[in-house]
Order: C-alpha cells, then sequence, then structure tokens
C-alpha cells in the first residue's frame, strides 16, 4: 500500500513538473497575447475622443485594486512577450492570476511622473511566471509600457541582486550614485533564483526615454523586435 502510494505521489509530482513549464511558457503566453491584441483594439476605438497630444507625456489613469491599466512589452522576453500590469501586489489580486500577473507597487511613481515606477512579478512557481526570463535583460535593451495614451518606451540600465529586505529598491531614486532627481525609472522586482527560489530578489532597473502617443501606433522598434504586436488587431 505504502508502495502503491509512493509511486502515485511520485507521478503527481512528476506530472505537475512537466505541466507547469508548459502552462507558464506557451498556454499563459498566448493567453496573454490575445488580452493585449483585445484591450489594444478597445484603447484605439477609444482613442478617437480623446483630444490631440499637446506634447506633455500622460500619466496613466489607475482605478482600485487588482484593475489592469497597462500591458508590458520585453523583447528580450521573447518575441510574442506581453503581459497586462494591474493596480497593487496582491497574490490573489494580480500576481497569481493568468489574466493579469505583473502588479504595481501602489506607493511607487506612474509613468510620466518622476520618480520610481516599481512593479513586481514571479520568476517561478506554480503561478504566471512574466518576469522568468529577467536575466536575458543587457543595457540598452528597450521595454515598453501601453496604456490607453501610448507607448512609454525605457531602456534598461542595470541589475543587481538584494535580500528580501532591501525595499529601498522602492525608492523613489533607489540608487543615487546612479540615477538623477529627475530620472523616470521603471523598477521590476522578481524572486532569486530562477527556479524555486525565494531566497533573494532581482532587481531589473530601466530609464525613461521617449513617449509616443496612441494615434501615431505602435514605436518601430516594438514592431520590428516583436512583429505579432501588430496581429490579429485588424
Amino acid at each position: 500500500m505504502i508502495g502503491e502510494l509512493l509511486i502515485v505521489t511520485g507521478l503527481a509530482v512528476f506530472g505537475y513538473i512537466v505541466w507547469q513549464p508548459w502552462h507558464t511558457g506557451l498556454v499563459v503566453t498566448g493567453k496573454q497575447l490575445d488580452l493585449s491584441h483585445a484591450m489594444s483594439a478597445e484603447w484605439d476605438k477609444a482613442s478617437a475622443e480623446r483630444p490631440p497630444y499637446d506634447g506633455t507625456v500622460p500619466v496613466p489613469e489607475v482605478s482600485g485594486a487588482g484593475e489592469v491599466f497597462g500591458q508590458l512589452h520585453v523583447p528580450a522576453f521573447g518575441t510574442t512577450f506581453v503581459n497586462n500590469v494591474a493596480e497593487g501586489t496582491d497574490p490573489w489580486e494580480t500576481l497569481n492570476l493568468d489574466d493579469k500577473g505583473i502588479g504595481h507597487y501602489n506607493n511607487s511613481a506612474l509613468p510620466g511622473e518622476a520618480g520610481n515606477f516599481a512593479i513586481a512579478a514571479h520568476r517561478s512557481g506554480g503561478y504566471i511566471t512574466p518576469f522568468k526570463e529577467v536575466m536575458n535583460l543587457r543595457v540598452g535593451d528597450p521595454l515598453f509600457f501601453e496604456t490607453q495614451d501610448g507607448w512609454y518606451t525605457y531602456r534598461f540600465r542595470s541589475l543587481e541582486y538584494v535580500w528580501p529586505t532591501e525595499g529601498e529598491v522602492l525608492n523613489s531614486f533607489p540608487r543615487m550614485d546612479v540615477f538623477e532627481p529627475t530620472d523616470q525609472i521603471m523598477t521590476l522586482t522578481t524572486c532569486h533564483p530562477k527556479n524555486w527560489g525565494t531566497d533573494e530578489r532581482a532587481i531589473a532597473y530601466s530609464v525613461f526615454e521617449s513617449f509616443q502617443p496612441r494615434a501615431d501606433g505602435p514605436p518601430a522598434e516594438l514592431i520590428e523586435l516583436n512583429p505579432a504586436i501588430v496581429e490579429g488587431k485588424a
């Protein structure tokens, strides 16, 4: 009897090990791409009623906890990578849900504001893992944050490892020897090491470069690197 239980348990564990990367790497990625197309189409329709862009970089409107207000495109994470970003970092409101997965620290800045726009996501485990490939980032790589207003382009600057207690990475200007007080920063926070590790945190910093209004369409660099972003929008 004990031997049979051990066999069943072993098969269950093996099945989960096989299922988990397939689910998070293919099923969830495909779902997020479909969600991106649908939301972008809604934003495109609504943009016709918005006033023309006046040259001032807008700050996204954010409503309640768990509400999606943007999408993160990171070509370094894969040619079809895009993921919803919602307000808050509660696991069961944002981080563990396969239609969300990335959460904004609600006390941090937003795109268009000076300071630190800080977001979190899983890198491993049984849930959605948007930041699994954070180590793929190289200096100068683009990251695009899409909202109903348009696209914010950031450039990857640096990555560091910290203990979970080092909350200063969420400060408005976490590394004063690297950033200027007028910088607009986007910080990605996730667990480290990659496979089922939570002992440390990996922190990826990028700096705002430009904004492109929705009326102008996606940035040419995004289309070139991730052509799937424009597929299915017709």
